[in-house]
């Protein structure tokens, strides 16, 4: 059985060969498929429609925010982890807007990259405290005062998004709410269509934009 199928997409040869090495040699993964740059990238995505894209942002022909806004297109779910050395807030906030599942600077440990991952194929959000830390602030200085009276959701859903912006994954939110990491996903997704948006990433920032979320809770390290 091949695992999970994995797409790596970067201009850097030896980075992209390092990388992909790297996936082969953890059990349960096996890399698909390579590009050199973002629009081989998604020419290659659609080809082969991999279980998750690892991309870099800053390549030729077409950059690695606009490959995940086109992979995006294609697929709403599509898992692609933005892996890149930038970690300017402007890089961070226009690849998580794009549709990225997550971002790591290509400095992550190999355990860390292993477990981030892991949480990208379940759904979940890998972001180190200091990237979430870049979206939320940003949102923040960028969005209106919030109306009263715009949040769609129910007081247990904007519980939820609240713990969301806070970076815990399904397991720790279950565990906070008593819920299961099932019941968990159900919820995420019914928050995302009362919102009209498809991952983690796009449901904290319309959290924050909303008034759901509380910056400063965002901003604080999960103890």
């Amino acid at each position: 059985m091949a695992g999970v199928r994995v797409l790596v997409v970067d201009d850097d040869i030896a980075v992209r060969a390092a990388l992909m090495g790297f996936i082969d040699r953890q059990d349960g993964y096996a890399v698909v498929g390579q590009a050199e740059n973002g629009a081989q990238g998604v020419e290659e995505f659609t080809r082969l429609r991999p279980d998750l894209v690892m991309m870099d942002l800053q390549m030729p022909v077409l950059d690695g925010i606009g490959a995940i806004r086109a992979i995006r297109e294609l697929d709403r779910v599509a898992k692609i982890v933005a892996l890149t050395t930038f970690d300017g807030r402007d890089h961070v906030v226009a690849a998580l807007r794009a549709g990225a599942s997550g971002y790591l600077l290509k400095d992550t440990s190999a355990a860390d990259l292993v477990i981030a991952l892991g949480q990208a194929l379940v759904g979940e959000m890998p972001l180190s405290p200091a990237i979430r830390h870049a979206l939320v602030t940003a949102v923040v200085e960028e969005r209106p005062k919030p109306v009263t009276g715009d949040n769609p959701l129910t007081a247990r859903q904007s519980e939820l998004v609240g713990w969301l912006a806070q970076g815990l994954t399904n397991a720790q939110i279950g565990r906070r709410m008593y819920l299961s990491e099932g019941s968990v996903k159900q919820y995420l997704q019914q928050i995302g269509e009362r919102l009209g948006v498809s991952s983690r990433t796009q449901i904290l920032i319309r959290g924050v934009q909303l008034g759901i979320v509380d910056p400063d809770k965002a901003l604080a390290d999960e103890q």
